[in-house]
């Protein structure tokens, strides 16, 4: 029997079967891995090239840093090498100074490096730029611009610095300070700049000493101000450059720890403890904001040592300069007489004569005859007197010399014996003369009229200046000085800066009752150095100098504002009376006001030393061609 099996047909629509097919997941998987694949691959190889390009970088930035260090080095050794080649010499001259820096090797000097074999360095020029004055300071400054070259793995770096010379004295730089501390009691003035190679310290108690008993008395504290350029005449303008003040008015001390402070007789502490009042502190007590406060390393203070100095003027007035034989005596325990003992024979002595005795007409005496000897006796009396006025070279004169306008006149060299090169028509100026005095020097004037001192002088024993005396001069002193009731003032030539005083004394300086108890003074025209301390006092006295003062050991002031009045039928216990102004009205009996003239003036006189400043200014990167 058969079974019929009927089979139905199912008619699918096209879009059916489409629809179906779309919503098939076969082979998707495929595609979303080998998808997931393409993107790790892609991120591979983005991390390996940024892994490969920083490798590459750091190491082109290793390079790049490793020349500019090498090149830097290079810079340094350059600096090194031209100390080394001035560090043995003993005795510069700042107008042979070009000399010799023109002889210094310039080009190729290697240096030493420890990158490998693609690594090398040198300097590649020294190049000696000249001299050139600094019209803030009248010093002359040499210029040498240095460039070193450095290649590292083909990386290659040119640096440029500049350097800068000088040689003269550090404190020449100065208004006031010391190579040790400066202490400040009181309100003065000060035009210019201050140095302390240790501790500036600082109070508002001005101290004095009266009849034997010591006080003190309450005042401002000291303003310091940038200086101000003196000429003869007040409708002519200073001949130099614009000064910028920027430069000058400034404090320069090791560390703002190093600024100590009292107000009342109470310790405050120091500068840098004032925390955020740093700057109303520093307006407070020195009249400055921070930035006029400068950080200077004792170490690079150029000093001076006085006898050394002395010796070498004393070797320049013999025209011996160099020689071994001064330098010998400085060891000897009799200093004086040994360089005396040198200096005999090599210099011409100028004896000490008796003024003529003025003749008495005798009674057998005709009146021609009497008005003969008169007359010879006047001219006799002139050229004794003038025995100092008139000096063309250098003259030793053995024994104590007084100079009171009246027995001898003054003292005076030719513009070419002071060796004023603004009077020399020469290009070569020569060596100044030097009167040598072995022993004391008496300047005493009891008259109106000034006394003049143009010449340069060097004193075995000690100074006495006292009463109207006008100066151009460097003086060098062995012994102590003592300034008593003078008038200082400068030489004046028409239309320019009056001259000025420059005395270096081994010995204290004492400076005493400069118009005391007056309300007025007359700014001394002077510039002292002691290498001892120093004490100054404007409280009784009037103290203005237009010059500077500068000492090796502490330097201390005194001062107070307005007038200072003894007590009538004053006896031991009682003490000065004072008439204070306030901070706008003050008027100042300490005033120190810094003259940069001294440079000019003095010049070939002042003294040298056995080292010379050398700064170094910014580094600049030279662009390299490619």
């Amino acid at each position: 029997m058969h079974t019929r099996i009927k089979v139905r047909q199912v008619m699918v629509k096209p879009d059916t079967v489409r629809r179906r097919r779309l919503r098939s997941e076969e082979g998707s998987a495929l595609v979303l891995v080998m998808f997931i694949i393409l993107l790790l691959t892609i991120l591979g190889m983005g991390v390996l090239s940024a892994t490969v390009g920083g490798a590459v970088r750091t190491e082109t930035r290793e390079n790049d840093v490793q020349s500019l260090h090498l090149a830097q080095k290079g810079l340094d050794e350059a600096t090194a090498y031209i100390k080394s080649q001035l560090a043995p010499m003993t005795d510069i001259n700042p107008d042979k100074l070009a000399d010799i820096l023109n002889n210094l090797e310039k080009t190729n000097l290697n240096v030493a490096t420890e990158l490998g074999t693609g690594s090398s360095g040198k300097i590649e020029s020294i190049d000696y730029k000249d001299s050139l004055i600094d019209y803030q300071s009248q010093t002359i400054q040499y210029y040498i611009d240095v460039r070193a070259s450095a290649l590292v793995n083909g990386v290659q770096r040119i640096l440029q610095q500049r350097i800068t010379i000088d040689s003269y004295p550090d404190f020449l730089k100065y208004a006031f300070g010391s190579e040790h501390n400066v202490i400040i009691n009181g309100a003065p003035l000060i035009k210019g700049n201050i140095y302390a190679g240790n501790e500036l310290i600082i109070s508002n108690l001005a101290e004095y000493t009266y009849l034997g008993s010591r006080w003190n008395h309450q005042t401002l504290y000291p303003v310091i101000q940038p200086y101000s350029p003196k000429t003869n005449d007040p409708d002519i303008q200073d001949d130099t450059e614009p000064l910028d003040e920027s430069n000058s008015g400034e404090v320069f001390v090791q560390s703002l720890d190093h600024i100590k402070y009292s107000e009342d007789g109470i310790n405050k502490g120091s500068l840098a403890d004032s925390g955020a009042n740093k700057e109303n502190t520093a307006q407070k007590i020195l009249g400055i904001s921070v930035d006029k406060i400068k950080i200077k390393d004792h170490n690079k203070f150029v000093s001076i040592n006085v006898v050394d100095s002395f010796a070498d003027k004393l070797a320049e007035a013999s025209s011996q300069r160099g020689v071994d034989g001064i330098k010998s005596v400085l060891t000897s325990s009799e200093l004086s007489a040994a360089m005396m003992s040198w200096a005999s024979g090599k210099i011409n002595s100028l004896p000490l004569e008796q003024s003529p005795v003025e003749p008495v007409q005798r009674e057998d005496e005709e009146d021609g005859d009497f008005q003969i000897r008169y007359a010879e006796y006047e001219t006799a009396l002139e050229i004794h007197r003038n025995t100092f006025i008139g000096l063309d070279n250098s003259n030793i004169v053995n024994g104590n010399l007084s100079i009171d306008g009246l027995n001898y006149k003054g003292i005076g060299f030719t513009a070419k014996a002071k060796g004023n090169p603004a009077q020399i028509a020469e290009e070569e100026v020569p060596a100044p003369s030097w009167l040598v005095i072995n022993g004391n020097l008496n300047i005493t004037n009891d008259n109106y009229d000034s006394i003049s001192i143009m010449g340069n002088i060097l004193v075995t024993g000690d100074v006495m200046i006292r009463g109207k005396v006008k100066f151009d001069s460097t003086m060098f002193v062995l012994g102590t000085t003592t300034v008593e009731d003078a008038v200082i003032d400068g030489i004046e030539e028409e239309g320019k800066p009056k001259k000025e005083l420059v005395l270096i004394s081994k010995g204290k300086i004492f400076i005493n009752r400069i118009n005391a108890f007056n309300n007025s003074a007359s700014e001394m025209n002077a510039f002292f150095y002691t290498d001892d301390i120093a004490d100054l006092y404007g409280v009784g006295s009037i103290f203005w100098l237009t010059g500077g003062f500068f000492s090796k050991g502490d330097l201390t002031i005194n001062a107070v504002l307005g007038e200072t009045k003894e007590p009538v039928n004053a006896a031991p216990g009682d003490r000065l009376t004072f008439t204070d102004q306030n901070q706008t009205l003050r008027q100042e009996r300490f005033k120190v006001n810094y003259n940069h003239y001294i440079y000019t003036h003095q010049q070939s006189s002042l003294p040298r030393v056995s080292n010379v400043n050398i700064s170094v200014g910014p580094l600049r990167l030279v662009p390299t061609t490619p």
